[in-house]
């Protein structure tokens, strides 16, 4: 049972820190170059939205539901929106997805 619980937030986790290192990686001197040139790229913050996108990518790659793992019992009617919500906290970065398992999602531990 633990490992139904763990695996797909250790994917989670290691999806978010890709997407949010990649994405860095990849686009940010894009952006920097355009901030430069239209200080208006710099206010927008298109990087957020690049790497949001990238998570839900992701997240509809691996069908990962973070939700449906943390709730099995009440599966959604629209079978894709927890994997899009999935996908929009894996864009946040891997920081956020932890923060949200461990406030919201994380399981009761029986009383010893």
């Amino acid at each position: 049972m633990i490992t139904e619980l763990v695996v797909p937030l250790l994917a989670s986790l290691a999806l978010a820190f890709l997407a949010e290192s990649m994405t860095e990686y990849v686009f940010a001197w894009a952006f920097d170059l355009a901030a430069e040139k239209w200080p208006l790229v710099k206010a927008i913050e298109p990087l957020r939205y690049v790497a949001l996108m990238v998570g839900i990518c992701l997240a509809f790659a691996y069908q990962l539901d973070l939700l449906l793992v943390a709730f099995p019992t009440m599966p959604p009617s629209v079978a894709w929106i927890g994997i899009f919500l999935t996908g929009m906290a894996i864009g946040r970065g891997a920081n956020y997805v932890h923060d949200m398992w461990s406030r919201y999602l994380k399981p009761e531990q029986p009383s010893a």
